[in-house]
């Protein structure tokens, strides 16, 4: 099937392949069948693709793969829905959980990047915590996007009234950031890759997404439930893979390699927000090798979506999440 008709057949325009863990395996039960990775091409995604093949973990615990990358928050979930891939491994895409109690044939697998990965920005002259933020206007991105999403899971946490808060679709990060910076808005939400920006913008002490909502697991990964079922020791050892370089990601050994993979992963290199992510790595360690999501986690996240409106009923642990894989993959790794 040539490229035009396999992206027509799936349905998902800009997806991409590309080879990788293509060597012998290194684990007694190696993987039965080739696994489809699917990731969003960003920055942050990208830096762990590079440094994923750069080290080498997919070959040493031999899984058998192709990468394919899927543009927009929800690229990887179409991607799975629509048969062009296995699993997505890194996604902060917040509406998984929705869109599986909807029908949506996948099943929460993980978790990459646990702790919230984002913080408040404001001018400090306008707003000096949240309940200054009755009034003004916030920088997000789209409704019940993940920004959005948090905001107003942060305010009903505090006790404040999201419905006092202007909130202004900026569009990704970096466009809600440089609004603060434009004056369009009064504060933002947005990564912490702006923690080390001289912009004269500052954190808000009670706006530290990593501190304030230390339930919400930020990013999941997530499968189809015909990889669960039918290539499940495909999926093992990619796990693993993954647990390792969450491991070595937070060891200060580790700092040359990330800044070359994500100086190779971004245009225009920025080092001040290449800083600022490995701080906050090496300060907040929000990996774990231990992939797996406990069911009270879900569940927290299922009662959050239910009270934005995303979800109707909190549903059973095991109707939508698998944690199995993810499981016999601590095991490996723990073995070592």
């Amino acid at each position: 099937m040539d490229r035009r008709r396999f992206l027509g057949s799936a349905g998902i325009f800009g997806l991409t392949l590309a080879a990788s863990g293509l060597g012998a395996p290194h684990v007694a039960r190696a993987a039965a069948a080739r696994i489809t990775i699917v990731s969003n091409p960003g920055l942050e995604n990208a830096t762990l693709n590079r440094l994923m093949e750069e080290q080498g973990f997919l070959k040493r615990y031999g899984a058998e793969t192709t990468m394919v990358l899927a543009e927009g928050p929800a690229g990887p979930f179409d991607a799975i829905v629509s048969g062009a891939a296995d699993v997505c491994m890194v996604s902060g895409y917040n509406m998984a959980l929705p869109r599986i109690s909807q029908g949506a044939p996948v099943r929460i697998a993980g978790a990459a990047m646990r702790k919230a990965a984002l913080a408040v920005f404001a001018r400090p002259d306008r707003v000096n915590g949240l309940a200054d933020l009755e009034g003004k206007t916030v920088a997000v991105g789209p409704k019940l996007g993940l920004l959005h999403a948090l905001m107003l899971q942060l305010l009903q946490e505090k006790g404040l009234d999201a419905s006092r808060v202007t909130f202004l679709d900026a569009g990704s990060n970096d466009q809600a950031y440089h609004a603060v910076v434009e004056g369009k808005a009064d504060a933002c939400c947005s990564s912490i890759s702006h923690l080390n920006d001289r912009d004269g913008l500052v954190i808000l002490s009670d706006g530290k997404m990593w501190e304030a909502l230390p339930k919400y697991v930020f990013q999941t990964a997530y499968a189809s439930e015909a990889a669960l079922r039918d290539k499940r020791d495909g999926l093992v050892p990619v796990m693993a893979a993954y647990g390792a370089l969450y491991g070595y990601l937070m060891k200060p050994e580790a700092r040359e390699a990330f800044l070359s993979a994500r100086r190779s992963a971004q245009k225009k290199f920025d080092i001040l927000s290449a800083n600022a992510v490995w701080e906050f790595n090496q300060e907040q360690r929000p990996y774990s090798r231990n992939l797996s999501i406990s069911e009270e986690e879900i569940t927290y996240q299922q009662r959050m979506f239910v009270g934005l409106g995303a979800m109707s009923q909190v549903l059973p642990y095991r109707d939508v999440a698998d944690m199995r894989p993810a499981n016999e993959a601590f095991k490996i790794l723990s073995a070592k």
